[in-house]
């Protein structure tokens, strides 16, 4: 990148920095000034080698994205034009650490921080807001950390073993009018949608006996109810898999609880018309006296081991497949890989189950890789779709996938309004494999055609989970809208994208952020709830005013 421009006089104190130190303009500084100058300039921007305990997270310190910051803004700078018909709010949530972490805790960790922006006839408003757990106010009373490493209860002070400690920091969807903040490891938390406030938690009255939720609960369009699961049912390292359903009252039906022949991680899964499947991904939970030993881990990678589908009735008093009983449930393997997000899934008129989803070589959480593995050089992965044959005995080996669309892939957002139902369009990001924690695309696949469009990011930019927007209730599947967050080196400040399902080459708009946000996990876009009733805007509420004749500087006139 080139340096900015310099204003005469001025000198540069870091590189690339157009902050200085003023020259008198008809003199230039002699030799001796200008080396003091930078040496002070050097000092300047390793802060005089006084070290802060923030930099494990703020790194680098002076040009890392903002974070631990709750603001609203109305009308975001908006480049190119945002069509008046896109009436409604993407919500995002983000693991961010309000007090500081303890050292090298993995980024999944920290207090969830919801963003949301509201799109209202062309204009854009946002709010960002940290969901209030009982974790996040307790160490806010203390003003310092008292819970330790991700998941790992042993590692909190003993002040709060026996306290909440879920985050809310995984996923927001929007449920019988409220944001249901979430992160697996516990129940979830309600939040205002407009407000952004916390309003309660358990918001479904403890109804299940499940002491967590998944980051994924799909909505069921046909059958209009939540459709989700809870894994380590009954605490930790249960085994306990509890399935259900929530309607728009928040009644809960259709629970169906099965045992697991060992700890996993199913963190998502599919829905069909009947059936619910879970992608139990190769990990493990730590026994509790390996969690006592300083710095362990809740989870742990098992290199080898199959990644499994735990297949379940979504009503289990009737199964819809010959041979099946009531009650049942069955697991079926392929090889070891990963799946940690999936696609669209539905019922072939066969019976057969057809699922889809990204399929990985390698473990993106490194973090909890055994002290003795040595991840792949290269890591590989493809969007594929398995077959799923349910008269097959429990243990049954998948057939190889299909392979849709070759290349690293995450974050799959597809047409929700045809969720359990056979679906052609897939949008999703791709990874490059020198940089798997970098998105350097974001693509839209037709599974008929074979089709492929992509929007690539800036040089060493990059992207976030995309969204898809219909463009109209009754619109053909996959047709709208995608957004997604960007970031590139050549600016401090965040961008969303607006792209055209019917044009990836170029965005419709770019709403511009007033800074970078900090990293964030997943969001949903939320249709205005009320359509045809305006959404109130994201920012401060305006106080009534009139004009003030009195003290116009007309008033003599009147």
């Amino acid at each position: 990148m080139a340096a900015a421009a310099v204003a005469p006089g001025i000198v540069p104190l870091c590189k690339n920095d157009t902050y200085g130190t003023v020259a008198p303009q008809d003199q230039h500084p002699s030799k001796e000034q200008d080396s003091k100058v930078k040496k002070y300039s050097n000092e300047f921007c390793n802060h005089f080698e006084l070290q802060s305990p923030w930099d494990q997270i703020y790194h680098q310190i002076d040009t890392a994205p903002v974070r631990r910051l709750e603001c609203e803004m109305d009308d975001l700078v908006v480049f190119g034009t945002i069509p008046e018909t896109i009436d409604g709010t993407w919500y995002r949530v983000h693991p961010d650490s309000n007090t500081l972490p303890p050292i090298n805790n993995p980024f999944v960790d920290g207090d969830g921080l919801v963003s949301a922006f509201r799109f209202i006839k062309g204009r854009v408003s946002m709010k960002f807001r940290y969901v209030e757990t009982e974790r996040y106010l307790l160490e806010r009373k203390a003003r310092r950390q008292l819970f330790g490493r991700y998941r790992n209860p042993f590692d909190n002070h003993p002040c709060v073993r026996l306290a909440n400690d879920t985050t809310a920091n995984t996923n927001v969807v929007y449920w019988g009018g409220d944001l249901l903040a979430i992160s697996e490891r516990g129940l979830p938390y309600a939040v205002n949608p407009d407000t952004l406030e916390t309003t309660s938690h358990d918001p479904y009255g403890g109804q299940i006996a499940a002491r967590t939720f998944t980051a994924h609960p799909k909505v069921d369009p046909l059958r209009d109810v939540l459709v989700t699961w809870s894994y380590a049912a009954k605490g930790l390292r249960s085994r306990d898999i509890c399935t259900y359903a929530i309607d728009q009252s928040g009644k809960t039906t259709d629970e169906f609880w099965f045992k697991v022949d060992k700890p996993g991680w199913p963190h998502d899964g599919w829905i069909t018309e009947n059936w619910i499947i879970l992608a139990n991904m190769p990990f493990t939970v730590q026994s509790d006296g390996d969690m006592k030993q300083p710095g362990a881990d809740h989870w742990i990678y098992v290199p080898g081991q199959a990644q499994e589908f735990l297949v379940a009735p979504r009503h289990p008093d009737t199964p819809r497949a010959p041979g099946w009983k009531q009650g049942e449930f069955r697991k079926y393997t392929t090889d070891h890989g990963l799946i940690v997000h999936t696609g669209g899934a539905w019922e072939e008129a066969d019976g057969k189950l057809v699922l889809e989803s990204h399929w990985d070589t390698y473990n993106l959480f490194y973090f909890w890789n055994p002290d003795d593995f040595k991840p792949p050089e290269q890591p590989t992965g493809d969007w594929v779709r398995w077959t799923i044959d349910l008269g097959q005995p429990d243990g049954t080996k998948l057939p190889p996938p299909k392979i849709l669309y070759s290349g690293l892939t995450e974050f799959p957002s597809v047409d929700e309004r045809f969720l359990s139902r056979k679906t052609k369009i897939v949008f999703f990001a791709t990874i490059p494999p020198e940089d798997f924690m970098r998105i350097d695309g974001i693509v839209k696949l037709n599974t008929e055609t074979m089709e492929s469009e992509k929007f690539l990011a800036a040089e060493n930019g990059s992207f976030a989970e995309p969204v898809f927007i219909p463009r109209s209730n009754d619109a053909p599947e996959g047709d709208g809208w995608v957004l997604f967050y960007s970031t590139r080196p050549t600016s401090t400040k965040g961008e969303l994208i607006l792209l055209d399902t019917a044009d990836f080459s170029r965005p419709v708009a770019i709403i511009q952020l007033p800074f970078a946000s900090s990293f964030q996990v997943h969001g949903n876009w939320v249709p205005n709830p009320r359509p045809g009733q305006p959404l109130p805007p994201l920012g401060k509420p305006v106080k009534d005013v009139r004009p003030s004749v009195k003290y116009s500087p007309l008033a003599k006139f009147q």
